[in-house]
């Protein structure tokens, strides 16, 4: 009993000592980082509109006040626009991944085309469009955007009970992670994995953390945003009452703890102590589950830039320059008079103005008062203005060529689509980076699934003819993670310019057979790359055709099969020569000989339809 006592006394002062070590930390992480913080919350504010603020010399927002009370301070946002139309652009990158299989081996092949199967339904479950679509929100405002692929033990179809408590088969999280919640420790790291240990922090409601770790922390007013006590980030806006700060400090594998660790701690308490589970690293290793997303990255910095932050000082300048604009016009229509002192009753004139119809009553031997003569509008503020859209247009990357009055006078459609290419071209590195993080998160969803994955597995997926399809699929057969993707940037060629490629390729003859001949199978493709697919008269008949001669590929390696009434003859006996020559040293004589008598019944009775052909 003593022993036990002396254990949890020990336990509990272990538990102590961890939780206070991380939290300090944590918030020597949170000073070091408050300078990009700030920066991000200055960000925030010019992209919402609050234009007419600053950081002072101790790093914290602070508004703008008049110089005098009759200046404008209109805002002209012009960033917002901006922003969306970066957004929209990047919301056209969509990128077809596929897996290299390890090996030739028909196993190899096959376990390949089930990681995609799977990472597509994957994709499709997790809405993995609107998860980057947030990430890119936060990497073009803050500079970096993250992502955080788990393994949800409670996810997946239920397959049974234990001790009264449901059992899932779980299934795969991807969520997008704010740069506010990040905190690695060295700033000065370019890449998540050249860090020992990374911070993931934010703010909760205390009942959530009862409810997830069944612990009762103190709860108060937290930022969301600075992670503060009580604190304001965002003008005072981002304040979670009732809340309390969970930290999760995740630690890759080291000589200590050959696993890694996780910590996570919240009010002083230890709630979770254990090690990294996933093997989501190249070679099964153990590492962080985020992913990082720059919009723009910078040399010798873990967080990246965005360009925002290059905006703001041209918008001060422009809202600047607008106003000054507006005063200067309204003293041209309203006018500034002159008034002899004690000639007129300046109050009432202050009160009322110069209404039409007004009696102006001045002394008598006074002299009469009159309007300043003002001068025309300087070109000065026309030219400025136009120089700052420029700016604008400059380091945003965007701009609007059809409406733009300087490209007016373009009238070849070829050079309205080599512009259009240069604007894309300006936003080709962030667009890249959107789909590296496609193909990592691909690469972590295929590891957990290999290493979580217990016994058959469905998979829905979709073929081409958008039916839906079930496979079924073991862990150990998604050994291979090497994952590319086959389309080129979307961004690099608009549409147009790709359908006249195609329409290119198809008069050269490029595309045919050997005869010269379209096969319909690359007609089926073609109309489907072109936008035209329901004009297919086939209706995806060439996919099916494939999916009947992989399956006879199966059967012949048991007995014979015959010919089909239904098989398109060209279309099997590329597949039956496929598999025999990937598979050559694998198969017996004898298999091989049923194989090369099914191809000949196909070739028989293709130049028999040739034949006739020609004859009629």
């Amino acid at each position: 009993m003593e022993l036990k006592k002396q254990e949890k006394k020990e336990k509990d002062k272990f538990a102590e000592e961890l939780a206070a070590e991380t939290e300090r930390d944590f918030e020597a992480r949170r000073k070091a980082r408050l300078g990009y913080e700030r920066q991000w919350e200055l960000n925030m504010n010019f992209l919402r509109g609050n234009q007419y603020c600053d950081l002072n010399i101790r790093g914290e927002i602070v508004q703008e006040d008049k110089s005098f009370f009759w200046q404008n301070r209109e805002v002209f946002n012009h960033i917002a626009p901006l922003t969306e139309s970066r957004l929209a652009r990047f919301s056209r990158i969509k990128p077809v991944l596929s897996v290299r299989p390890a090996t030739d081996d028909e196993k190899d092949v096959g376990g390949a085309e089930a990681a995609e199967k799977l990472v597509a339904a994957v994709f499709e479950r997790v809405r993995m469009e609107e998860t980057v679509r947030k990430a890119t929100v936060w990497s073009e405002t803050c500079g970096t955007g993250f992502y955080k692929v788990l393994w949800d033990e409670n996810g997946g179809e239920k397959i049974g009970e234990v001790d009264g408590k449901s059992v899932y088969g779980g299934e795969v999280s991807v969520t997008a992670v704010s740069p506010f919640e990040i905190f690695p420790d060295n700033l000065f790291a370019e890449n998540i994995e050249d860090c020992f240990s990374i911070i993931q922090a934010k703010a909760m409601p205390v009942r959530e953390i009862k409810r997830i770790y069944g612990a009762d922390v103190a709860g108060g007013d937290v930022d969301v945003y600075s992670l503060a006590p009580g604190g304001a980030g965002t003008g005072g806006e981002s304040v979670l009452s009732d809340a309390a700060v969970v930290i999760e400090k995740y630690e890759r594998p080291s000589e200590e703890f050959p696993r890694g660790r996780i910590i996570t701690v919240s009010g002083g308490k230890l709630l979770y102590y254990g090690e990294l589970p996933y093997e989501n690293g190249a070679e099964k290793t153990r590492t962080f589950p985020f992913i990082k997303q720059d919009s723009i990255s910078v040399a010798g910095n873990f967080f990246g830039a965005g360009v925002i932050e290059r905006l703001i000082p041209v918008q001060r300048a422009y809202n600047a320059v607008k106003n000054r604009k507006h005063e200067f016009l309204n003293r041209l229509s309203t006018g500034v008079m002159t008034v002899e002192d004690g000639s007129v009753d300046v109050e009432d004139l202050k009160e009322e103005g110069l209404p039409p119809g007004k009696i102006l009553v001045y002394r008598q031997g006074a002299t009469a008062p009159e309007m300043m003569k003002e001068s025309d509008m300087p070109s000065d503020f026309n030219d400025e203005e136009d120089k700052l859209i420029n700016e604008f247009v400059i380091i945003s990357g965007v701009s609007d060529i059809s409406s733009s009055s300087s490209n007016a006078n373009i009238k070849s459609g070829s050079a309205l689509e080599l512009l259009i290419e240069q604007d894309n071209e300006r936003l080709l590195l962030p667009a890249e980076e959107i789909r590296k993080c496609y193909v990592e998160a691909a690469k972590h969803i295929i590891r957990l699934y290999a290493q979580f994955s217990a016994g058959m597995r469905p998979i829905r997926y979709k073929d081409k003819a958008k039916k839906t399809k079930i496979m079924y699929v073991r862990g150990e057969t998604l050994c291979s993670d090497d994952v590319y993707t086959e389309n080129e940037n979307d961004l690099l060629y608009s549409q147009n310019t790709k359908k006249e490629m195609m329409f290119k390729l198809y008069e050269s003859g490029l595309l045919g057979d050997e005869n010269g001949r379209l096969r319909p199978a690359t007609k089926e493709k073609l109309l489907s790359l072109l936008g035209y697919k329901d004009l297919d008269y086939r209706k995806g008949l060439s996919e099916l055709q494939e999916e009947k001669a992989r399956a006879e590929n199966s059967a012949l390696l048991k007995g014979s099969v015959k010919v089909d009434e239904v098989d398109d003859d060209s279309v099997h006996i590329d597949e039956h020569s496929r598999y025999v020559l990937s598979e050559y040293d694998e198969l017996t004589e004898e298999t091989r000989e049923r194989f090369y008598s099914h191809i000949k019944e196909h070739k028989i009775r293709q130049n028999e339809k040739n034949d006739k052909e020609k004859t009629i």
